[in-house]
């Protein structure tokens, strides 16, 4: 048991948490929560309960344009900007101690051009990259910076990153990867 977690997204529910926590329960994944407030509610109930925090990124919604941070972007400004908002959520969540933070990779998603991607739905077109206009070596260069910076940030901030790519995880000291079972 002490391997679940129970998601809470945008909010802190009190009503999923005391019908799906279990006591012995690793913890509670948080993600996307519009109020700060509970942020201070799951960091009260953490002390309490004595669970683990994990964080889904982002924690707090509506600090970036989209959902997940762009940090494979061709667009410097665009990047630069996913880097910004990441540390920001790492400087927030700090006082969480979180066991680990969450991102999806690799963003943008890099699509292969044969396939008919019509009934996918993103939220916003810079979210997705055909492979035809991103060079491999591209992808490639933008990763290894952003191992490296990730690498940079868990030894700054003492956690480690997940990221639902396993291979890519080989590159980054203090990480694991994950695959989401929505996605299987």
């Amino acid at each position: 048991m002490n391997k679940f977690l129970i998601g809470q997204h945008g909010t802190f529910d009190e009503g999923k948490y005391r019908r799906d926590y279990l006591e012995g329960f690793y913890g509670i994944e948080a993600c996307l929560f519009q109020d700060e407030r509970d942020v201070a509610r799951l960091a009260e109930e953490s002390r309490k309960a004595g669970f683990r925090i994990g964080i889904h990124f982002p924690l707090r919604a509506g600090k970036h344009p989209i959902r997940d941070a762009l940090f494979l972007s061709d667009d410097d400004a665009v990047r630069s900007n996913a880097y910004a908002i990441i540390e920001q959520e790492l400087a927030f969540s700090a006082p969480l101690n979180p066991s680990y933070i969450l991102f999806h990779y690799p963003k943008p998603v890099i699509l292969d051009d044969r396939v008919d991607w019509r009934n996918w739905r993103f939220a916003d077109r810079n979210e997705y990259e055909f492979e035809s206009a991103y060079p491999q070596s591209e992808f490639k260069e933008k990763s290894d910076a952003l191992a490296t910076w990730l690498s940079d940030k868990a030894l700054q901030y003492g956690r480690r990153s997940q990221i639902t790519w396993p291979s890519f995880m080989s590159a980054i000291p203090m990480s694991k990867s994950c695959s989401s079972t929505g996605r299987i």
